[in-house]
C-alpha cells in the first residue's frame, strides 16, 4: 500500500528540514509546505479576518497546496501542533476544519499533534522511535540555528555558513532517517557541528547585534515574519534567536509536569531533556559560541523581575529570554508577536516598563504582524531598533 502523505504547514524554518523525519513511518511520507505568497489572501478567503495572523496563514498555506494539484487527495492529510492552553492556536483544528469545508476540501482529515489528550478521534499517536526522533531534530535544530546566525556575519568567503549548514542538514537528515541516534553519538555531533562552523575564517566587521524573541510562530516562520532574519542581515546585524528546545522544556515544567494526570510520567522526560540540552549549550560555548543558560538554569533568571505564575502560551519565556540576551550584551531586543495575542502582548508588552527600568542602557521594541498591517510599518518600527544608540 501506498504511504499516506503528511501535509504539515512551515512552522519552524531550521527545524522542519531535520524534525520532518519524525513522521518518516512505514504509514506515512511527510511534507513541509513551503511558503507561499498567497497564503494570507487565500486565508482570509476562508477564514475571519479578526483570527490570529497564523491561523490565517495556516488555512492559506493549506488550501494553496491542496489547490496545486500534487497530492492525491484521497491518500492526502494534514496536521496541527496543538498546545492545549488558552492561546488561540489551541483551537486551530476546528478552524481549519470549517475553513476545508468552506473551500470544498472537507473530506481531506486533519491530524492533531498534541499531548493533552486533545481530539482523540483525530490525535497522531506518537510512538517511541517519533519522540526518540523528534528530540534529536529540535536540539540538532537549535545547534545549527545558533551557531549558524553567529557565523554569517562575519565569514570571509561568501557563501562558506550557508554551504556548511546544508551539508550538515543532508547529513544530518540520512542519519535521523536511517534509525536512532545514541547519547554519545548525538553528544560527539554537538561538538563536531559546533567546532564545523568556527572554523570557517572569519573577518573583523562592526555588526548590530539584534535578539528576537516574541510569539512561536512569528519568530521561527520566515513566512509569518515576512522574511525577518535575512531583513537584519542584509543591515549587517547579527541575529540571536534563542532554540526551539527551551520553549519544549518551558511547556513540559508549566504544562505537563504540573498536571496531576501527566506529572509524574513527564517529570523523567523533563530531566532527561535539560541533561541533553546542557550538553548542547556546553558544546556551543566551547566552540566560541554565545547561548543562554540551559533550562534549569534559565528558568531561575531575575525571579524578583519576572511573573512566573504567567505561562499561557509563551508566557514568562518572552521576558527570561529577553533578560538573558540583554545579560549577554545584546543591547537590542525585538519582540514579535501577532497582532490581537493577548497572551503575547502582557507577557511582551506589559513587561518592557519593568524590564527597561532594571536595564536602562537596552533598547526593547515590538513589532505587531497582521494580515491588515503593511510591511512598511513593521520595517519602520525595526529600523527604530536599528538607529537606537
Amino acid at each position: 500500500m501506498s504511504k499516506t502523505t503528511i501535509l504539515i504547514p512551515a512552522m519552524l524554518d531550521f527545524h522542519f528540514p531535520l524534525l520532518r523525519y519524525a513522521f518518516c513511518t512505514s504509514r506515512y511520507a511527510p511534507v513541509i509546505l513551503e511558503a507561499c505568497p498567497e497564503a494570507a489572501a487565500l486565508g482570509l478567503e476562508y477564514a475571519h479576518n479578526d483570527l490570529c495572523y497564523p491561523a490565517v496563514l495556516i488555512i492559506g498555506q493549506m488550501l494553496h497546496a491542496l489547490r496545486s494539484g500534487q497530492y492525491d487527495l484521497s491518500n492526502t492529510v494534514l496536521m496541527i501542533p496543538q498546545a492545549g492552553d488558552a492561546c488561540r492556536g489551541s483551537n486551530y483544528l476546528h478552524m481549519i476544519r470549517k475553513a476545508l469545508s468552506r473551500a470544498g476540501f472537507g473530506s481531506v482529515p486533519i491530524l492533531s499533534l498534541n499531548v493533552r489528550g486533545l481530539e482523540e478521534g483525530a490525535r497522531l499517536h506518537v510512538t517511541r522511535s517519533m519522540l526518540h526522533r523528534a528530540v534529536n531534530g529540535a536540539l540538532l535544530g537549535d545547534l545549527l540555528m545558533l551557531v549558524y546566525h553567529q557565523t554569517l556575519p562575519y565569514q570571509k568567503e561568501p557563501g562558506a555558513a550557508e554551504a556548511l549548514l546544508a551539508r550538515w542538514r543532508q547529513q544530518l537528515g540520512r542519519r535521523l532517517q536511517g534509525g536512532i541516534l545514541l547519547h554519545d553519538e548525538r553528544k560527539a555531533l554537538f561538538a563536531q557541528i559546533a567546532r564545523s562552523f568556527s572554523e570557517i575564517p572569519r573577518c573583523q566587521r562592526q555588526v548590530q547585534r539584534i535578539g528576537i524573541v516574541g510569539e512561536l510562530y512569528v519568530k521561527y516562520c520566515g513566512m509569518g515574519n515576512c522574511g525577518l532574519v535575512p531583513y537584519l542581515h542584509a543591515r549587517n546585524c547579527e541575529v540571536y534567536v534563542n532554540g526551539l528546545s527551551w520553549y519544549a522544556l518551558y511547556y513540559l515544567d508549566t504544562h505537563m509536569v504540573q498536571d496531576a494526570a501527566w506529572g509524574r510520567a513527564c517529570k523523567p522526560l523533563l530531566w532527561y531533556l535539560n541533561r541533553v540540552q546542557t550538553e548542547l549549550v556546553d558544546a556551543v560555548r566551547q566552540a566560541g559560541f554565545q547561548c543562554l543558560d540551559p533550562y534549569d538554569r534559565f528558568c531561575r533568571t531575575r525571579q524578583e523581575l519576572i511573573p512566573y505564575g504567567v505561562h499561557t502560551a509563551d508566557g514568562w519565556l518572552i521576558s527570561c529570554e529577553a533578560v538573558q540576551m540583554v545579560e549577554l550584551g545584546i543591547r537590542k531586543v525585538l519582540c514579535v508577536q501577532p497582532f490581537g495575542c493577548m497572551p503575547n502582548h502582557i507577557c511582551g508588552k506589559g513587561m518592557y516598563p519593568n524590564l527597561q527600568r532594571h536595564y536602562p542602557d537596552a533598547h526593547l521594541v515590538s513589532v505587531d504582524y497582521d494580515t491588515s498591517g503593511t510591511l512598511v510599518n513593521v520595517e519602520n518600527r525595526i529600523q527604530m531598533l536599528l538607529d537606537a544608540q
